[in-house]
């Protein structure tokens, strides 16, 4: 499940070297080799299980790429690269937990190349203060969500790092309406018939793509969508 559009960017080197900054399991990395198969991926995350899940799957990701592909723990905040290394950056759903989520930026900036893009994603603020208004626990789970992002103070903050703004746009509409579900029913939710309904519902739309539920998805977005993707380009 992908929050960006590929085909909205132009690389200056397809071929070069991508850093998905808080990779989980590869998701982007995924997304990226589909669009992009000769650049070399490079994944990093400080969770270990998730790495660990990640490199369950690299057989795969190197299946469909035809460069090596590396995963890494580390910090957000002292990335282990040097400085213009990365013709592309990724950081999706990740800067909304991070304390001091400018040094992440700053650091970015840091080890994309002149010209090299950077694709960040956050929670958009409509469906994420429902979120925050309908569950306490939500707010305050281990690991969670710190702040709710304005666009355009994100924007602001991004802007005055070094990057120029390209696009924006939303998407996971019907994701929104299901988290709502789990926040309104947060004690018992893995229990619960209408988030256990709503779960299957979308594992049918990721794992199978029924055009009437990509219909209705996009079809919200605009005004729903449950993250907003920023496309930006380093001056």
């Amino acid at each position: 499940m992908l929050t960006f559009n590929f085909s909205k960017i132009k690389l200056d080197n397809p071929d070069g070297v991508m850093l998905d900054l808080g990779c989980g399991e590869g998701r982007h990395i995924f997304g990226t080799m589909e669009s992009f198969p000769n650049m070399q991926c490079v994944g990093l995350d400080p969770h270990l299980e998730s790495l660990d899940k990640s490199l369950e799957g690299l057989e795969f990701f190197e299946s469909i790429s035809n460069k090596k592909t590396t995963f890494l723990s580390g910090s957000a905040y002292k990335l282990p690269f040097h400085n213009n290394t990365f013709d592309l950056v990724i950081c999706s759903e990740v800067l909304e937990h991070l304390h001091n989520y400018k040094e992440a930026i700053d650091e970015i900036s840091r080890v994309l190349k002149p010209g090299g893009k950077f694709l960040a994603s956050v929670p958009a603020e409509f469906p994420e203060k429902v979120c925050w208004a309908l569950s306490k626990e939500y707010q305050n789970q281990p690991g969670g969500h710190l702040r709710i992002f304005k666009k355009k103070a994100l924007l602001k903050d991004i802007s005055s790092r070094g990057f120029v703004y390209l696009d924006s746009e939303r998407f996971h509409s019907i994701h929104s309406a299901y988290w709502w579900l789990r926040c309104m029913f947060w004690k018992n939710q893995d229990t619960n018939l209408l988030v256990s309904w709503y779960k299957k519902l979308l594992e049918t739309h990721i794992l199978k793509k029924p055009a009437w539920i990509d219909f209705i998805d996009r079809l919200f977005n605009p005004v729903l969508g449950k993250s907003i993707a920023f496309y930006f380009e380093k001056k």
